[in-house]
């Protein structure tokens, strides 16, 4: 998780960047994880701002917090929440940060519909959510990474998730009163032995064993992809293409 939070680091601060993130502010992390990215968040609004940043895990918690103390982030709080069941602070945050958490959640609504109540008049809401995982590939060639790219994508949605929820979110923020303020496709690619094909290996690499588990793939389909992995290192033309992020930004209205 910290090496995919480093490739992503830059991304995440350019999309802050564009959200108006200012020292002083508050902002909400939701599934916060470890708490790599609501360090960021941290530093960024400095000792007069807040950010807290919302976990189911209470384990990633609690790392979150011996990290934060290291750090000396007294400004950084973390929270054992339930998303699906839990209520929203009842505070008013000028950013609310999302990524890679709406597409695992089998019910979005209840969340969606707290959000305007989260955040201050001119708030931002901020995904980084998943709008195209076809795209997910390595070329040329990669026919079992295709099929592993399906058997992904079948193990979310037979887990009550959506992997390709940002076509929706758009829709559902505008019916709850939020104007949408920007949308950004963020696409990853990335040529062998790049921070982006070591990310994509590296998730073959884990999760396959996760989809074996659950029988959508084989020793044989990770024999056949770790064959064809190990062929791209020798392919000075070969890339990956991961699966296409969209940046969706939606604001309160003033009132």
């Amino acid at each position: 998780m910290r090496f995919q939070h480093q490739l992503w680091q830059p991304i995440a601060r350019a999309a802050w960047e564009r959200a108006d993130l200012r020292p002083g502010q508050r902002v909400l992390d939701l599934g916060a994880g470890p708490g790599f990215a609501a360090q960021d968040l941290a530093r960024a609004v400095g000792p007069s701002g807040r950010v807290l940043g919302l976990e189911l895990s209470g384990d990633y918690v609690a790392t979150g917090q011996a990290l934060a103390r290291a750090e000396g982030l007294e400004q950084l709080e973390l929270r054992q929440h339930n998303l699906l069941e839990d209520p929203l602070p009842q505070e008013a945050f000028h950013l609310v940060w999302c990524r890679w958490v709406a597409m695992f959640l089998p019910r979005v609504e209840p969340l969606l519909d707290q959000l305007p109540q989260a955040l201050q008049p001119g708030g931002q809401a901020l995904f980084h959510e998943y709008m195209h995982w076809d795209s997910f590939g390595l070329h040329p060639g990669g026919a079992a990474i295709r099929r592993f790219g399906a058997a992904v994508q079948h193990s979310f949605l037979q887990a009550g998730g959506d992997p390709d929820i940002n076509r929706r979110l758009p829709s559902l923020l505008a019916a709850r009163g939020l104007q949408i303020a920007e949308l950004r496709p963020l696409p990853v690619v990335g040529r062998s032995g790049s921070m982006a094909a070591q990310w994509l290996e590296a998730f073959v690499g884990v999760y396959s064993l996760q989809l074996q588990r659950l029988g959508l793939w084989t020793s044989a389909d990770a024999q056949a992809a770790d064959a064809e992995i190990e062929a791209s290192r020798h392919d000075p033309g070969s890339y990956w293409v991961g699966p296409t992020v969209l940046e969706l930004m939606a604001t309160r209205w003033e009132h």
